[in-house]
């Protein structure tokens, strides 16, 4: 698959992965302000987006990780950066997804454990489409750099 390809894949996902953050913020901010009704329907949204969440990451981890280590010089480090962020997130979304299914846990606290997720998910999307999606890093031209000798 093509750098470009795989670029294009992500970012569509991460459109997606907005509306659904989107929904969810909708949602939880209802049951804090009082709609009782809504606290079912975040719940089923919430796990939906934590399953999305985790295919995404598996994506990434076959497709984007292996683009990063063959960009440039700097590739290893991205891609161990990846690797490392996506252990943080695996941990943060296991136990957000425990929060979530816990029909004991009272749906306000689930709103605002969302809503904290939620924050996290958009600045992790905003840093990984500046520092590993940019065009500049994950490309499929090869640029050669000619070097004269005198």
């Amino acid at each position: 698959m093509r750098a470009e390809e795989i670029r294009t894949r992500i970012i569509d996902d991460h459109v997606a992965i907005r509306g659904m953050l989107l929904s969810i913020e909708d949602l939880a901010n209802g049951v804090l302000g009082g709609l009782r009704r809504l606290a079912g329907p975040m719940r089923l949204e919430g796990e939906s987006l934590l399953d999305h969440l985790a295919t995404h990451m598996h994506w990434e981890d076959v497709h984007l990780a292996p683009a990063l280590r063959k960009a440039d010089a700097w590739g290893d480090e991205r891609a161990a950066q990846l690797d490392l962020d996506h252990a943080e997130q695996r941990e943060l979304l296991t136990h957000a997804l425990a929060r979530v299914e816990d029909p004991s846990r009272p749906a306000a606290l689930v709103a605002r454990n969302l809503l904290d997720l939620i924050e996290l998910l958009r600045e992790d999307m905003v840093e990984e489409e500046r520092t590993l999606l940019d065009e500049r890093v994950l490309r499929d031209d090869v640029v050669g750099i000619a070097v004269e000798t005198g």
